[in-house]
């Protein structure tokens, strides 16, 4: 279970606590729905914070980059519904990103995924990203409930690598992200601890800033291929 496609949007967010129950309506029965409606999505899912700093992280696979610059998407992202143009501006602490896909290996989805987002030191981007695609990254994927082990990039050029204040909400933007998912939460704690640590991504060439969050699947919506 490789990501369902060759790019990734990646959403972190909180609530403001008086559209907290809005948002948890909203998001599943209008607005995911809505996205998987347009042509090239093929996988939301959003998650709940076990262990991070921002309670919420949604996951768009999508069949290739073009569709975030497609005409499509971008109607749907000018012409928001009222339900979304009530419930966007509660949005805090927003972080979302377009994303390429540098490296994507599994036999699963997950119910747990922990997000690491780093940076580069300065002049260490292509060190970084060759050492964890060679070196780090295919040593989780056997570890013990373990499930997937993926490697994106936020590209500036597609339409989730827009920020500043967007209908209401600050959008900041991610860099680099890892994304560790599987069976159980001590699993992916333990596969990250050994292989993924704050002190081994340092010596790799990532910068001190990283941010790491744990979280547990709420619900997912695909687009199933129907046979023929």
């Amino acid at each position: 279970m490789v990501l369902a496609g060759e790019a990734l949007i990646a959403i972190w967010n909180d609530i403001a606590p008086d559209m907290r129950e809005d948002f948890f309506e909203w998001h599943p029965r209008e607005h995911m729905v809505e996205r998987l409606g347009i042509a090239g999505f093929v996988r939301g899912r959003r998650y709940i914070a076990v262990d991070a700093q921002v309670e919420f992280l949604t996951l768009y696979e999508v069949s290739t980059a073009d569709v975030l610059v497609s005409d499509a998407y971008k109607t749907r992202l000018t012409n928001p519904t009222p339900w979304s143009t009530k419930t966007l501006p509660a949005f805090r602490n927003n972080v979302r990103g377009g994303c390429r896909i540098h490296y994507s290996q599994g036999y699963a989805m997950g119910g747990f995924i922990k997000t690491i987002r780093i940076r580069a030191q300065e002049g260490e981007k292509a060190s970084l990203i060759k050492n964890l695609v060679n070196n780090l990254l295919p040593r989780l994927i056997d570890l013990p409930r373990i499930t997937g082990v993926h490697f994106v990039e936020n590209d500036t050029t597609l339409t989730g690598g827009n920020s500043g204040n967007q209908r209401g909400r600050v959008i900041e933007l991610p860099d680099l992200v890892l994304l560790i998912e599987g069976s159980g939460e001590q699993g992916v704690r333990n596969a990250c601890a050994q292989y993924l640590s704050e002190e081994t991504l340092i010596k790799a060439g990532a910068a001190t800033d990283i941010l790491n969050g744990l979280y547990q699947l709420e619900y997912s919506i695909q687009n199933l291929v129907q046979p023929n």
